[in-house]
């Protein structure tokens, strides 16, 4: 069985650096790329199990990245993560409505990161 693939949609560097870290730790194969553009791009080419991304990024922001790829039957089933300072009320129940999974605050603990993305590719995150 292959590695499970997580695309990771972050600018910041310092963070994508650290979730890529503490993915592959875990057995992922992580992607990084670094805002929403890229990800519609390489998404095709990845093919991600689960996208963790960030919510305000340049170019295209998080949730509209998440629209777009709900809107594709091919990549409707991709779950998603957010991580982001960005979490008022009309933000979640936006990111919600459009499939979200889990909304992760920054600054986060990197073990709450890792258990969501366990949980929503179902693995044993022990």
């Amino acid at each position: 069985m292959s590695n499970k693939r997580v695309m990771v949609v972050e600018d910041s560097q310092v963070i994508y650096q650290m979730v890529k870290e503490a993915l592959e730790a875990k057995g992922y194969d992580v992607f990084v790329v670094t805002n929403g553009f890229e990800a519609l791009r390489d998404l095709e080419e990845i093919q991600p199990d689960l996208i963790v991304s960030d919510i305000m990024m340049p170019k295209l922001d998080g949730l509209r990245l998440c629209e777009a790829i709900q809107n594709r039957l091919e990549t409707k089933s991709i779950p998603f993560i957010f991580i982001s300072s960005k979490f008022d009320q009309r933000t979640v129940e936006r990111g919600r409505a459009i499939g979200a999974k889990y909304f992760i605050a920054k600054p986060f603990e990197m073990e709450t990161l890792v258990t969501c993305v366990g949980k929503v590719l179902n693995l044993n995150t022990e």
